[in-house]
């Protein structure tokens, strides 16, 4: 606020500078330029006015709907590390048939395994006749244990609709 009273106080100096130089000129039209330095006064007072209101209205702590916008901004949604390592491996899968085969797959089979288990009363291992007839033949087809490595390791890995259907398969246990 000191600011602005500083500018303000500098405004009305200026105004009256210029009001004391047209008083002692007897040359121009007096009555013009005393009407010009009373609106620079003027301008000058609603000036300080606004600060000193706007310096009162200014409170210490913000108001409730200012908090909820700050906490919005701030909060920015955290990512489960685990779903962003899901998502690697998923990608990854899908790439090559490397990461296909060392990396989402055996996460699909332990969690196939403790579905199956858990739900349905079946090993995964132990008995495969049973895990596929309730998983389906797509989700089989990926998560059989005896499913062999890659030759080719940078071949295509699974077709994103392909791991689909096997996450479904999954929820559906």
């Amino acid at each position: 606020m000191s600011r602005v009273v500083l500018r303000a106080a500098a405004v009305l100096l200026a105004t009256a500078i210029v009001l004391a130089v047209v008083l002692l000129t007897p040359l121009g039209n007096r009555g013009l330029v005393i009407h010009a330095v009373e609106v620079g006064a003027v301008a000058a007072f609603l000036l300080v006015l606004v600060a000193a209101l706007r310096s009162s209205l200014r409170t210490v702590e913000p108001s409730p709907f200012e908090q909820a916008l700050e906490g919005s901004r701030a909060q920015a949604p955290k990512r489960v590390p685990q779903l962003a390592q899901l998502e690697r491996e998923v990608g990854m899968g899908i790439a090559n048939a490397f990461d296909l085969h060392h990396r989402l797959l055996p996460t699909l089979r332990e969690t196939a395994a403790g579905l199956l288990s858990a739900r349905r009363g079946i090993d995964l291992e132990t008995h495969p006749e049973a895990a596929r007839a309730v998983l389906g033949e797509d989700a089989w087809e990926l998560l059989r244990p005896d499913r062999p490595a890659p030759v080719d390791r940078r071949a295509r890995g699974a077709d994103l609709a392909s791991v689909n259907r096997t996450i479904a398969a999954l929820e559906a246990l």
